[in-house]
């Protein structure tokens, strides 16, 4: 897609004008300004998340590679802010600061700006994203799609609509129910009645975390506890998901689903990529071009 660009006149606005309401939209964000002290020319940290978002709309598949384009396209430095562009290091720190700090701040202003205050009913699932097989850092893992494959899985917590409020990425090897009780602590700060999840949150463990933070968690019985569940909830549920209500209420999912596949086709996965930092800042980018386009 780059290739094709002509260097002077081509903008990435004539592509896709959701890329000019989102760089409109960084600039109106009140971000930490503090320069590194290195000696160089001090850069915005607006247009480094421009070029970030930049990186994520082209799937480049490095910072190396980000730097080189920006180079050769002024049209790109024009529409990211920036004058000349940084030195390979000031991105990576930069890419540092937005996965630890960054993302925190805007992910937290953009649910504001799209008033997510009451979410009664939550959806909670994971996808595999795959990686390079020379990716060191990736493990195997086993999906519905993919069944045995190297790489990554992004667990979500979504509202019944699709918006994003917390995410984990992990290796392919982890286990939904592991990983649960760290998504549902993140919920706290919102007045959440249910979570709704598939069969691998069938965990008596992830209950409880759930319990904790006052919410219930709804997942339909893992058929490999069936044998072993004479509890409560091992008789109620199954009965529960015959009824109407039931089946409309666990219909709700397909929205997380559907939410997984519009990511994938927007590029979140890239299986020829290697390294869990440079996934991650993509997947990131990824989430907040997402809820972003609630906005619109």
């Amino acid at each position: 897609m780059i290739s094709n660009l002509n260097n002077e006149h081509a903008w990435p606005y004539e592509i896709d004008p959701i890329l000019e309401a989102l760089f409109r939209y960084v600039d109106s964000l009140s971000l930490p300004e503090t320069p590194y002290v290195t000696g160089r020319p001090p850069v915005s940290k607006k247009s480094l998340l421009k070029c970030f978002f930049l990186k994520t709309y082209f799937a480049i598949g490095s910072l190396r590679k980000l730097v080189r384009i920006l180079q050769r396209f002024r049209c790109f430095q024009r529409a990211c802010g920036l004058g000349e562009v940084p030195h390979l290091s000031t991105f990576s720190r930069a890419a540092k600061w937005f996965r630890e700090q960054g993302f925190p701040v805007f992910h937290a202003q953009l649910l504001k700006d799209l008033e997510v205050r009451y979410p009664q009913i939550v959806l909670i699932d994971s996808t595999a994203l795959r990686s390079s097989l020379y990716d060191s850092q990736a493990k195997w893992g086993v999906s519905t799609r993919y069944h045995w494959f190297k790489g990554y899985k992004l667990h979500l917590c979504t509202t019944a609509e699709g918006i994003i409020l917390s995410h984990v990425l992990t290796t392919a090897n982890r286990n939904d129910a592991a990983v649960a009780p760290e998504l549902l602590v993140s919920l706290k700060q919102w007045d959440i009645e249910l979570v709704l999840g598939d069969a691998a949150y069938d965990s008596e463990k992830v209950r409880q975390t759930a319990e904790q933070s006052g919410i219930l968690l709804l997942s339909p019985i893992n058929r490999r506890n069936s044998e072993e569940r004479k509890d409560a909830y091992g008789r109620v549920l199954p009965v529960f998901l015959k009824t109407r209500f039931g089946q409309w209420l666990f219909g709700l999912r397909r929205e997380i689903e559907r939410v997984f596949n519009e990511l994938k086709s927007d590029g979140l996965e890239q299986p020829r990529w290697y390294g869990f930092h440079r996934y991650l800042l993509h997947v990131l980018c990824c989430i907040l071009m997402h809820n972003f386009e609630f906005l619109l």
